[in-house]
């Protein structure tokens, strides 16, 4: 069993709660530069025998990133927070997502779930790689992946990207036709504040900046305790150098000064932090470093680096 098996299927218990990952994709993607504007080529080499050759491909020196979402079970409920990218998608100026065929259904079933079982659906912010398997395609309609879902939307996220549909200058691939609508109308969606309690010890924390209504998801039981980060961070040289945003960040100095307030939060806290494209593990630790923070990997099956 390779550790991306592993990592699916052994999952994390936070207390009574566990997390376990649904792995759509991972893969060396790009420069650092073109995710990370910010990010300089010397910088990255003074972290590179810290990121190499898990975070970045030796070979191509691209950021390795991962697409999965995550599944919280709690002793009531089945929630998926983030849903990928999708299948079956015009993605026409996104090939990364165009017209996919990924085995994330398969993966779903490999942790003995299936769709109908899901209680609740959580979109950290409705970027497109985060809505993607909110519906699938069926008899040449898009239907809600999971029928018996509520689909748990942030009211500031949604009202930014309603707004932005409307606009006609906003050019974009259509995921808000094929992956938020169809949702809508199927009665499917709730709106809800920036702090709501999903279940007992499963909650929404505010973290606005890389879109104005993201949020992340807490998660506390037994005096254990996990955050799911959602696009806070992309790559875990964030965490090293929390001043570089992605270029999908919507509000720069918003997202800095959020990330930062994150790290500072969690470090050295022993707060499980669950990202949704740190490679695999997908999972581990801010610690407090001379220099801003680090991050360490871990895992039910051991630590991958440190």
């Amino acid at each position: 069993m390779d550790l991306q098996e592993a990592s699916r299927l052994a999952g994390y218990s936070i207390g009574d709660i566990l997390v376990q990952r649904v792995l759509e994709a991972e893969m060396p993607r790009c420069k650092p530069q073109v995710l990370l504007p910010d990010a300089k080529d010397d910088v990255i080499a003074r972290h590179r025998d810290f990121l190499q050759p898990y975070m970045i491909d030796p070979a191509t020196g691209f950021l390795i990133l991962s697409w999965h979402s995550f599944v919280v079970r709690t002793a009531r409920s089945v929630i998926v927070v983030d849903t990928c990218g999708g299948n079956d998608k015009q993605r026409p100026q996104k090939e990364r997502y165009h017209l996919k065929r990924h085995p994330y259904l398969e993966n779903l079933a490999a942790l003995g779930l299936r769709p109908e079982e899901v209680d609740f659906v959580l979109c950290t912010h409705l970027h497109v790689d985060h809505v993607g398997w909110n519906t699938r395609l069926l008899n040449g309609r898009w239907v809600p992946t999971f029928p018996n879902a509520k689909y748990i939307f942030s009211k500031d996220e949604w009202s930014f990207w309603q707004q932005r549909h409307k606009d006609a200058d906003f050019k974009d691939d259509p995921f808000y036709d094929d992956s938020i609508l169809p949702v809508l109308e199927a009665g499917q969606a709730e709106l809800v504040s920036s702090d709501y309690q999903i279940d007992e010890g499963v909650w929404l924390e505010p973290s606005p900046g890389h879109t104005p209504g993201h949020v992340c998801v807490r998660v506390s039981s037994g005096g254990k305790n996990a955050v799911l980060s959602g696009d806070l961070m992309h790559h875990v040289v964030q965490v090293l150098e929390p001043d570089w945003n992605s270029c999908w960040c919507v509000d720069a100095e918003r997202s800095r000064a959020t990330r930062r307030a994150f790290l500072e939060k969690y470090a050295d806290t022993g707060t499980l932090v669950m990202a949704a494209h740190f490679p695999t593990p997908s999972a581990g630790r801010v610690e407090a470093a001379p220099r801003n923070f680090r991050f360490r990997f871990d895992g039910p099956y051991g630590k991958r680096y440190s």
